[in-house]
């Protein structure tokens, strides 16, 4: 079943005129490994969102679009904790065991998205 996430790939891919090929060489993933991404069958990896906004020029609009697809097409995300250092961890595991507070949440969501624009820009 193709996710929002998949449907934004396809248009992202059909309006720059690349076909699967091109876009998964683009992307360093095999055609088939960006199907299976396209299709729900397999998870979005991480440095993938990096990647399409360093490829393909993107607006402020689509990339927003493009992050929400991500979450709204992940149930599960797998993160190796071990390639983190210590303050990301526990904030890792702060956020996943739901120890903060929704303004704390608030203040960090803006804080990350804030420099993370800053950065594709």
């Amino acid at each position: 079943m193709l996710t929002e996430f998949g449907k934004l790939l396809r248009i992202i891919r059909i309006n720059s005129g690349d076909n699967s090929k091109d876009m998964a060489e683009k992307l360093r993933l095999s055609p088939s490994y960006l199907s299976a991404i396209e299709n729900g069958k397999r998870n979005i990896p991480i440095g993938l969102e990096r990647s399409l906004c360093e490829q393909y020029p993107l607006s402020d609009s689509d990339r927003e679009k493009l992050r929400q697809a991500m979450m709204d097409s992940s149930e599960v995300i797998k993160i190796n904790l071990t390639e983190f250092g210590e303050k990301k961890q526990q904030l890792i595991l702060a956020i996943t065991q739901d120890d903060l507070s929704e303004e704390a949440v608030d203040k960090l969501y803006n804080l990350v998205f804030k420099k993370k624009r800053e950065q594709i820009q």
